[in-house]
């Protein structure tokens, strides 16, 4: 009975009259244009794409001076093969010149926002509520993709703050309960960590999991190890990372339920979601003009290729054509469910390695960009861990970082991974990628292991 009234009086009110947003007038758009053929959205989507150019031209200094660096007018721009001629934006642009990426004149509220991404480079940005609003709207579409409702139970294992506060904690156990909304901190997995998790799960009864993938899949790892039965929710959403074909296998004999694979970034949020079908992740074009590039040129379908982003929504601060460091390939098919927004295949370029500490603690590596994007004075790190359970924290230090920079980080992770861990920052001039030219911010040497087989 809650969910109902939550979903059609409690929420409506909170959100529209109370908070004066307008979420669910866009959720209600994205949800009739989610069915418009693809021709139309993609039709849609490039007007978007040039009238965003168009108005970085005129009124962002950044983009005005780097367009004109470049030789390239907006005008000059007929179809989505001249967009290659235009400055790709960079986590370095955004660091170095973010001031200058702001709207002249805007006078309006801004969000504040920060992310290590999958890159380790923290870097900071800001966007306004209409961009809020259109971004919450996705995610509840894409939700219900996924089985979800609005008033109905949802269990999130996710990144908790590392140093909140004690009102903030309040404030946001508070929130989540009258929303149905239970956090779970994906930190520190160990086996009585993982089991603390299972037992959670089996007490709250969700309808609707979501969770970073690595933590996911050894909560369900450790589940079916240990013969717990775990509840059936509607769906499991699994994001952050890369989820390989044996993680969904897993985490779906865990919980008897559909998994649903998510793509996004702390610089856009929704990027691309699987529908019911499942037959790769719908691209959120209603808010997002998406590139992806092969040397220097479009890729085609089924080829990879750099993913290069342009929020379509954002008139605050809007990144264009920012490339976020990953690889990906889009689909040569629609999807069979009938919606027109177009697929990815897959997310090549976001495989996360779990660090373990002493005692068999687990910690997400979705957890060190989370733990340095608050800190300034860190310009990039990498986290290595050797086959002895060492771990060396590269970092490349910034503007005011200090010797304390280095204590304070080697104490506060000890709290995570148990004092007993070897733990030792070593200050860098560089930190050298793959050979494939991708960064990992994570690198371990250590197998993870419970001491027994999963049951067949």
């Amino acid at each position: 009975m809650y969910s109902a009234l939550f979903r059609n009086v409690l929420y409506p009110f909170y959100e529209t009259k109370l908070r004066r947003r307008a979420t669910l007038t866009y959720l209600e758009e994205m949800e009739r244009s989610q069915w418009r053929p693809e021709r139309e959205l993609r039709e849609l989507n490039w007007r978007k794409m040039l009238a965003t150019l168009r108005f970085a031209e005129q009124n962002i200094p950044f983009y005005r001076r780097r367009f004109a660096e470049y030789g390239v007018r907006v005008k000059d721009v007929h179809a989505p093969e001249d967009l290659v001629r235009f400055p790709v934006v960079t986590k370095a642009d955004l660091r170095a010149h973010g001031g200058e990426m702001i709207a002249e004149g805007w006078s309006g509220k801004l969000i504040r926002s920060g992310t290590g991404g999958s890159t380790g480079e923290p870097a900071r940005f800001f966007y306004d509520h209409t961009t809020y609003e259109c971004r919450s709207a996705a995610a509840l579409r894409a939700d219900a993709w996924a089985g979800g409702r609005l008033g109905e139970k949802e269990l999130y294992i996710w990144g908790i703050p590392t140093h909140e506060p004690r009102w903030k904690k309040v404030k946001r156990t508070l929130h989540e309960a009258a929303i149905r909304k239970k956090t779970v901190s994906a930190w520190n997995l160990s086996e009585s960590r993982l089991a603390g998790v299972v037992d959670e799960i089996l007490r709250y009864q969700p309808n609707l999991v979501v969770g970073y993938t690595s933590p996911l899949y050894y909560t369900a790892r450790y589940a079916l190890e240990t013969g717990h039965r775990l509840p059936t929710p509607k769906g499991i959403i699994a994001t952050a990372e890369r989820l390989f074909p044996h993680q969904r296998e897993t985490i779906e004999k865990a919980f008897q339920a559909p998994v649903y694979d998510r793509y996004g970034c702390r610089e856009m949020m929704l990027i691309g979601a699987e529908c019911e079908r499942r037959e790769g992740k719908h691209l959120n074009i209603e808010n997002n003009f998406v590139e992806v590039l092969c040397g220097g040129r479009h890729a085609k379908p089924g080829e990879p290729g750099e993913v290069i982003l342009t929020d379509l929504v954002c008139r605050s601060m809007p990144l264009i054509r920012y490339k976020n460091e990953d690889v990906v390939v889009a689909a040569d098919r629609s999807c069979s469910c009938g919606r027109g927004l177009p697929l990815l295949a897959s997310v090549e370029g976001r495989v996360l390695d779990m660090i373990v500490g002493p005692d068999g603690q687990l910690l997400s590596s979705v957890f060190f960009p989370y733990f340095f994007k608050d800190n300034p004075t860190v310009e990039r790190y990498q986290v290595h861990q050797d086959k002895a359970r060492a771990i060396t924290i590269r970092i490349i230090p910034g503007e005011g970082y200090k010797p304390e920079t280095s204590q304070a980080i080697e104490r506060d992770l000890r709290r995570f991974l148990g004092e007993r861990a070897d733990i030792r920052v070593q200050l860098v001039d560089e930190i050298p990628v793959t050979s494939g030219g991708k960064f990992r911010f994570t690198m371990t040497e250590v197998p993870i292991e419970f001491g027994r087989e999963v049951a067949a």
